[in-house]
């Protein structure tokens, strides 16, 4: 039995070393494909009655990528902009998915004047700027 005490208190102060170390491990992952703006993803399904589903439920744009529907909630570049929106997300228990994505010049023009707005906005005007952001990423894509 003595022999296995010092084996008991090693398992024990390493599962409690796993716990603490893994409970403060964030739940959005950030895939670096490359790409100039950052997509926040909320779902991913194979039939577009699912996609369009979480869509009307929690607002975002749907769009088909070989053969999955996509639900992509925002399209940004500025930190600021992308934290206000995940914080959002949390706050409301919403799962997303970070995912870099490469926009054209004149589209990133285009979201760089919206976001720059965004900033400008009160919290409860940034989810609107954030709507027309995704009205034109869902237009160009």
């Amino acid at each position: 039995m003595r022999k296995f005490m010092p084996v008991i208190l090693a398992v024990v102060v390493g599962t409690t070393c796993a716990f603490m170390l893994f409970r403060s491990v964030e739940k959005a992952t950030i895939v670096d494909t490359g790409g100039n703006a950052i997509a926040i993803q909320i779902g991913v399904f194979t039939k577009r009655e699912n996609a369009e589903a979480m869509r009307d439920n929690y607002g975002g744009v749907v769009q088909e990528d070989e053969g999955l529907y996509r639900v992509y909630y925002s399209v940004l570049c500025r930190d600021d902009n992308i934290n206000f929106v995940t914080e959002y997300l949390d706050s409301e228990g919403i799962n997303y998915y970070l995912k870099k994505v490469t926009l054209t010049d004149e589209v990133l023009d285009k979201v760089d004047e919206y976001e720059e707005l965004m900033e400008k906005t009160s919290n409860k005007s940034k989810m609107n700027v954030n709507e027309e952001i995704l009205k034109m990423y869902k237009e160009v894509v």
